[in-house]
């Protein structure tokens, strides 16, 4: 199941929750947010598919306001080590030789962040300028630790950008040997 799958199911719970906040401050919510999420509720996942650039932002609103309500204070998922590391910009700073895909998984894992919502030619954007909500599939997760299990020797060091790197391998590893996804967020 999709991260996508997983959020709609989930989303009648977040309803009832943010609903009566949102009668308390209108304001603080985009326009059309309630009835997004019923729609959520209501289709599922193929409420997710859109052409709609505006409606991809909403979606990602909506995935923001989730996971601050219900997911900001436990540790169900690997938390990403970012509060304490400073990660390089670029892959590149720490593995020179990486590869193409390894550095766009690392881009996307912790600063780009990755959107629910299927929208052609839109990528995620945060509602805050913040918070980045990422994931890579098992196979994504294979790819990207082969890669960078290749670079083991060079991997060893106290600078804040090598150890960071090197968090990012435990978090990588720990999903590989739970042959699960690994949920990344940021904020």
């Amino acid at each position: 199941m999709g991260l996508g799958n997983a959020f709609s199911q989930t989303l009648r719970n977040f309803s009832e929750e943010i609903f009566p906040i949102m009668e308390e401050w209108p304001d603080d919510f985009p326009k059309m947010f309630k009835e997004k999420v019923l729609d959520i509720v209501e289709r599922g996942a193929a409420a997710l598919i859109t052409s709609n650039i505006e409606e991809a932002e909403l979606i990602d609103e909506i995935v923001f306001e989730y996971w601050d309500l219900l997911h900001n204070e436990q540790n169900e998922y690997i938390s990403s080590p970012i509060k304490h590391y400073n990660y390089p910009d670029e892959l590149s700073e720490v593995l020179p030789n990486c590869s193409n895909p390894a550095s766009d998984y690392y881009q996307m894992l912790l600063f780009e962040g990755r959107t629910v919502a299927a929208c052609p030619d839109y990528s995620f954007k945060s509602p805050d300028g913040i918070f980045c909500l990422s994931w890579l599939y098992p196979h994504e997760i294979i790819e990207l630790k082969t890669e960078l299990d290749s670079f083991e020797g060079i991997l060893n060091g106290d600078e804040d950008a090598v150890i960071a790197v090197n968090l990012l391998v435990c978090a990588l590893t720990e999903a590989a040997q739970s042959r699960c996804s690994l949920l990344v967020t940021i904020g």
